[in-house]
């Protein structure tokens, strides 16, 4: 496994493999110090807990998530009222010896040499910056996929590895989606009007679309549209708008059997020129080069 990856990478590389899923619900919480091996997400549904993690003490309430990561010390210091902690381990990548790899209750300091191989590395905090303390607005969300979760992996059936990634992807874009949104205010607030610019946008790709048109849409400002649009899609307006064509000319370039200038003028284009400049800026490669290479062996031959 690289040593280093982009967000990017690393998105198309997650993997989970879950080790351990319980509901755990105890009376008093305390654990001893420890590391781990791999990664905890654990979600408080009752009671309160006083937690160290590294250097850091919080208390941690109801409705909160914690992320312990592999390699750093963390201690259960006290409770008050019973707690009740659906949580789960595991491993964001896979790796050949994930079924090795033990729940660990040791300090660092007294594992051995094999067990220390198995400390994974934090992509999850280093390269998605998820924090140890997750507070965001959608926690009820992430509750119910942790419990899908926990109840599957009570059932454990033959086709359990798939289901199981497939949560486990769904609960840390959750989180991501919450934290960018607890990061950004007017993400929440304004959800449905960039909902709807965003379906403005889809509808009516092929033709000129100007800002003030979809601020209004929006029923906001042009500059506060602009920069919660920026804020929510990580592109502007126009540039979703680029990309959405770009996609829509990809699907008729395999599936259809139309020539390259009629896909240029389907998607907003007056000229196979101006086309074909912006599908190379956009995907790197020209529209012809794209064609001969993802087309099907019954798609038809280019005719600009």
């Amino acid at each position: 496994m690289s040593k280093r990856m982009d967000r990017q990478q690393l998105l198309q590389a997650l993997s989970p493999y879950v080790r351990r899923a319980w509901h755990h619900k105890v009376d008093r919480m305390k654990l001893a110090p420890r590391i781990i091996f791999d990664y905890e997400l654990l979600y408080v549904e009752q009671g309160e807990l006083d937690i160290r993690i590294g250097g850091d003490s919080l208390t941690v309430f109801p409705g909160d998530l914690l992320l312990f990561k592999p390699g750093i010390e963390h201690e259960f210091v006290r409770s008050r009222g019973p707690c009740w902690m659906p949580h789960i381990h595991f491993d964001a990548l896979y790796y050949e010896d994930y079924e090795e790899v033990p729940i660990n209750f040791k300090l660092r300091a007294e594992c051995s040499q094999q067990e220390l191989s198995w400390l994974r590395p934090d992509w999850l905090g280093s390269v998605l910056e998820i924090p140890h303390l997750i507070r965001v607005q959608n926690h009820a969300e992430i509750h119910q996929e942790l419990m899908r979760l926990i109840h599957a992996y009570e059932r454990r059936d033959a086709e359990f590895p798939l289901l199981q990634k497939s949560l486990v992807l769904d609960i840390l874009y959750l989180i991501i989606k919450g934290l960018k949104a607890a990061g950004h205010g007017r993400l929440s607030l304004h959800q449905a009007a960039m909902e709807r610019a965003v379906t403005h946008i889809m509808e009516h790709y092929d033709t000129v679309i100007r800002l003030e048109d979809l601020s209004k849409t929006a029923c906001l400002s042009l500059y506060h549209f602009s920069r919660v649009f920026k804020q929510r899609y990580d592109v502007s307006p126009h540039q979703f708008q680029i990309r959405y064509r770009m996609e829509r000319a990809k699907e008729l370039m395999m599936y259809s059997r139309l020539s390259l200038s009629a896909i240029a003028e389907q998607v907003g284009y007056s000229s196979i020129y101006a086309f074909s400049k912006a599908f190379k800026s956009a995907c790197g490669i020209s529209p012809k080069k794209y064609m001969s290479t993802h087309a099907s062996m019954g798609a038809p031959e280019i005719h600009p």
